[in-house]
């Protein structure tokens, strides 16, 4: 029997107000829950992305005075939708059509057969694909989801993913504890805290499409640092 789930959708966002403007129209066309966009962008970006609350009903829009990460700007949507006591569920995504509303759905299938407090939607689990991205790339993502599996010690595919489902529970949790790390390694932190505390995780294939507008706000330095943050977790 299919129970009716609440969840919010949080978004963090820098210099993409293009993307978002189709992204929230597509997440429109069958949803109209509440979305959080956390967003770092510069002006002119900064304002026209603002005005995207008055274009779409219940997208409440937190603008920053400069870039503080995507782990960052996810935690702040976090901490707004949780104190809305009906979002049973948090939803994750990416900002840069990266990853398709319509998959919504798979997450909520899942969230109805069990009491999963985390779902990823994994490239890598049976189903999942890769668009548009050269073969070196997808190569070096795979060896950095297979390094983390065997440090972390977590059986799934996908770390690095930001298309994700928490509960209430998971939320509460991630938020008790003190987090150390601001980018996109945020992910991996988080999912940590969540399997230390012995919560139920599972997985969705996605399909992920790779940046149709702007470019990458990963660079090497991120990368280096995200790799620091990562053998932290474990040694510290």
């Amino acid at each position: 029997m299919k129970k009716m789930i609440n969840f919010a959708v949080i978004i963090p966002s820098y210099n993409e107000h293009k993307s978002l403007n189709v992204l929230l129209k597509k997440i429109r066309i069958k949803y109209n829950n509440p979305v959080y966009v956390i967003d770092d962008s510069l002006s002119p970006q900064k304002e026209q992305i603002k005005a995207l609350q008055k274009k779409f009903s219940k997208v409440y829009v937190t603008s920053r005075n400069f870039k503080k990460g995507r782990g960052s700007a996810v935690l702040v949507g976090f901490k707004k939708a949780v104190k809305n006591l009906n979002n049973d569920y948090l939803l994750e995504m990416d900002s840069d059509l990266a990853h398709d509303p319509y998959e919504i759905q798979r997450f909520l299938s899942k969230a109805d057969e069990g009491s999963y407090d985390l779902i990823i939607g994994s490239r890598y689990f049976p189903g999942g694909k890769i668009k548009n991205i050269e073969k070196e790339r997808t190569i070096l993502s795979r060896l950095i989801n297979y390094f983390l599996k065997i440090w972390l010690g977590i059986n799934v595919t996908d770390f690095t993913s930001g298309f994700r489902l928490y509960s209430r529970k998971a939320i509460e949790i991630v938020l008790s504890n003190k987090i150390q790390s601001k980018g996109f390694i945020t992910l991996s932190e988080t999912l940590y805290i969540i399997h230390r505390n012995k919560l139920s995780i599972g997985e969705v294939p996605i399909t992920w499409n790779y940046r149709r507008f702007g470019k990458s706000n990963v660079n090497s330095r991120e990368l280096l640092i995200s790799l620091y943050f990562v053998l932290k977790m474990k040694l510290f």
